[in-house]
C-alpha cells in the first residue's frame, strides 16, 4: 500500500511540521514553561519522525539522516534561543549528541546534504527535510561559508524538488511581488510558511486568552 508521505514527497513529515513550529516558537521566545518540557517535547518530535518514516518505508539510513537534520536544527535553535543555565545544559548534552553521539552537526549535516544532492534519485522527503531545515534558519558551517553558498544549497534543494522554474513539472506559487523584485515561492516553501504562520497565531492566540482569563478572574 503507498504511503501518503510516498505520495506527497513535497509535504513535510507531520512531525518535522511539529519541529517547524517549536523552532519558530523558541525564535518568537514563546519556550515552554521549563527546560525539561522542551526537551521531552524535542525527544518525542524525534521518535515520532523515526515511526513516521519507518512506516512510510524509506530505508534506514534515510531515516537517520533525516532525524540528524532534525537534530541539528533543533541543537542550534536551543543554542541560540536558550538563556542562561539552560543554553549551558543544552550545549552539554545536545540532542545529536543524545542520538547518535556526535557533536559536529554543524558540518556534517552540511556533508550528508551534498552527498544527497549528488545522488541520481535521493528520497524526496528527505530532501524536503533538508529544505526545510534551511529555510528554518539552521546554518551549521554555512555562517562561515557566506550567503551564496547558502543560497545555492537551498536552490539545489528545491530544484531536485521539482520546485524550480527551470524544473519540468515544477511547481512555483506566482504573484504580483515578482514584479518587485521578489523571487516566487517554491511549493516547499509555502506549505513551511503556512505551517508556522498557523502555528504562531495559535500561540499568541493560547496566550492572549490566558491573559484574559487571568484578568477575568480577579
Amino acid at each position: 500500500m503507498t504511503s501518503s508521505l510516498s505520495m506527497n514527497p513535497m509535504w513535510l513529515p507531520v512531525a518535522f511540521r511539529d519541529t517547524a513550529l517549536t523552532v519558530t516558537t523558541l525564535g518568537w521566545q514563546f519556550a515552554p514553561s521549563s527546560f525539561e518540557t522542551l526537551r521531552q517535547r524535542c525527544r518525542e518530535q524525534i521518535q515520532r519522525l523515526r515511526v513516521e518514516l519507518n512506516t512510510a518505508g524509506l530505508s534506514e539510513d534515510v531515516v537517520q539522516d533525516a532525524v540528524y537534520a532534525q537534530c541539528a536544527l533543533l541543537d542550534e535553535a536551543a543554542l541560540i534561543h536558550l538563556k542562561d543555565g539552560e543554553r549551558d545544559a543544552w550545549e552539554r548534552e545536545p540532542l545529536q549528541v543524545a542520538e547518535f553521539g556526535t557533536h559536529d552537526a554543524g558540518d556534517a549535516l552540511i556533508d550528508r546534504m551534498q552527498q544527497r544532492l549528488r545522488q541520481p534519485q535521493p528520497a524526496r522527503p528527505l530532501l524536503a527535510i533538508f529544505h526545510a531545515v534551511l529555510t528554518l534558519g539552521f546554518r551549521g558551517r554555512l555562517a562561515l561559508e557566506g550567503p551564496d553558498v547558502r543560497a545555492a544549497m537551498v536552490s539545489a534543494l528545491d530544484e531536485r524538488l521539482g520546485g524550480s522554474e527551470g524544473t519540468p513539472g515544477g511547481i512555483v506559487v506566482r504573484s504580483s511581488a515578482r514584479r518587485r523584485g521578489f523571487a516566487p515561492l517554491s511549493l516547499p516553501a509555502c506549505v513551511l510558511v503556512s505551517i508556522v504562520a498557523a502555528g504562531v497565531a495559535w500561540v499568541l492566540l493560547d496566550r492572549w486568552l490566558g491573559t484574559a482569563a487571568a484578568q477575568l478572574l480577579r
